[in-house]
């Protein structure tokens, strides 16, 4: 047993063997939502503010490639880019050359959002980093990234410490 009181014993053998890795990933996302509503009060979710981030990259972006960059499906992306248009964030227009297609922009509200919402987001992952070294940081975002299907980020633990 841990010498670590505040470690929890609680992750099954998947069949009776070694730990199970899709219920780390499970407890895992569950530790980084908690992270998150501890530290953004605004109400907007992950992907939210990954939306926004994409969107002051990007300034217009079409729904599939945002949400390709922000990591959403194309039937969640239609329902939080609409709920997100309707509270004033986003403007969504018709592409005049193709008229299937969405273009999405950041409004003024969007941009104080973002503004607001940038340091409590750095708290979140400061505080589901806590107990990890820039070397695990590192590793857990390239793997995260190819277990992800994404590509791996550039090595900057380094050069932007949490």
């Amino acid at each position: 047993m841990s010498q670590n009181p505040d470690l929890i014993l609680a992750a099954p053998l998947w069949p009776h063997g070694d730990c199970s890795l899709m219920h780390l990933v499970r407890r895992a996302g569950q530790h980084s939502t908690f992270c998150w509503s501890q530290c953004v009060d605004t109400g907007l979710s992950a992907v939210q503010y990954a939306i926004l981030v994409v969107l002051a990259e990007e300034k217009v972006c079409d729904q599939q490639t945002l949400g390709n960059r922000a990591g959403f499906d194309k039937a969640t992306g239609t329902y939080v880019i609409d709920r997100m248009s309707k509270s004033g964030l986003l403007n969504v227009e018709t592409d005049a050359t193709n008229r299937r297609r969405k273009l999405v922009t950041m409004t003024a509200e969007g941009e104080a959002m973002l503004n607001l919402m940038v340091e409590q987001a750095k708290s979140a992952e400061k505080m589901i980093t806590a107990n990890l070294d820039m070397q695990d940081i590192a590793d857990l975002k390239r793997l995260l990234s190819k277990l992800g299907g994404l590509q791996e980020p550039e090595d900057d633990a380094a050069n932007n410490p949490r």
